[in-house]
């Protein structure tokens, strides 16, 4: 009897005790499987608060594409489209400037500003040049090509140098046979400058060129060929005529055919541009005078249309004509051909 006592007694209490074990081992497993899930959960449903860097001030070359991460130096988890952007009404990212940007964040205003700047040097590609002895060239003869960031024309001339002695080197006096270092120069509107040399040829004069007349009664046909552009030439045996016959119907209705046919072709060619302003054709002949100022050599055309919108007046283009009857262009912004 006392042996089935103690047996029962301590089987129970052993027993009980595993169970007890059991149970503990069972919670413990469930509040780490609670814990677990908790933060599991927590990684999942509450990311990260986004952060976002404004910067002051940001500055770009004219005509560069960007975005509108621009304005930011830190993006982390944040959506750029729910930012508004806001530029003014003058805003042209083809011309050097200041801006104020407006940034509409999370409800609340601020501002960045956008410099435009332009410091990139036009490319310019440059060509050799030959001439007959006495032969007349420009600046522009020796230019293959040049493109600016600023979509601008360049502004091409010859380079202001020195020579040894430091005198200022006039390139368009070169005259006498040979070849010669021109270097010219390309700059934009914001005074960027490029640098090319390029040569000039001048070959002897025709072989069988008449000799330049020296016994003509008004002098003979030598003119200013670096201010003038003579369209139609009125010399005979290359003597110029009398300064009394400058207006005088039969010398000037050649002259006065080509101003009318090239009127109505310049008139068609700027209307195919399709400008908004209101247009102006200005043409003007001039007599062109021989060198020792006693007669007539020709006449020079000369064709300006201008565009006037909201009061403001700007040059569609501006040439002369040559004997050839091609254009020779001061101003052309357009591109426009011969």
């Amino acid at each position: 009897m006392a042996k089935k006592f103690f047996y029962n007694r301590v089987y129970n209490t052993k027993r009980t005790i595993i169970n007890l074990v059991v149970i503990g081992v069972c919670i413990i497993g469930v509040v780490v499987c609670f814990i677990f899930t908790s933060h599991f959960q927590g990684e999942n449903h509450n990311p990260p608060e986004g952060s976002l860097s404004r910067k002051q001030e940001v500055t770009i070359e004219v005509n560069d594409n960007f975005t509108n991460e621009i304005f930011f130096s830190k993006i982390e988890n944040v959506n750029l489209s729910e930012i508004e952007v806001i530029y003014p009404e003058d805003y042209d990212v083809s011309k050097p400037g200041k801006y104020e940007i407006g940034l509409i964040i999370n409800d609340k205003k601020y501002t960045s500003t956008l410099i435009i700047v332009d410091t990139t040097r036009p490319e310019l590609k440059v060509k050799d040049v030959s001439i007959k002895a006495n032969g007349s060239y420009s600046p522009k003869d020796f230019v293959d090509s040049c493109v600016d960031n600023s979509n601008e024309d360049c502004i091409i001339s010859f380079f202001e140098g020195v020579d040894e002695e430091n005198n200022t080197i006039d390139y368009s006096q070169y005259k006498d046979e040979g070849t010669y270092a021109i270097k010219i120069s390309a700059k934009d509107s914001s005074g960027n400058q490029s640098l090319k040399e390029a040569k000039l040829t001048i070959g002897k004069k025709d072989a069988d060129k008449e000799e330049i007349p020296i016994n003509c009664k008004y002098g003979n046909n030598i003119y200013d060929i670096n201010n003038y552009i003579v369209a139609i030439d009125v010399t005979t045996n290359k003597c110029a005529v009398s300064l009394d016959l400058y207006k005088n119907a039969s010398m000037t209705a050649e002259i006065n055919k080509l101003m009318e046919t090239e009127s109505i072709s310049i008139r068609k060619d700027v209307d195919a541009l399709n400008l908004s302003g209101t247009l102006a054709l200005n043409r003007k002949v001039t007599a062109v005078i021989n060198s020792t100022g006693d007669g007539i050599v020709g006449y020079q055309l000369q064709m300006t249309v201008t565009s006037t919108k909201n009061n403001k007046t700007e040059t569609v283009v501006d040439y002369k004509v040559d004997s050839d009857g091609k254009r020779v262009f001061s101003t052309n912004p357009y591109k426009l051909d011969n």
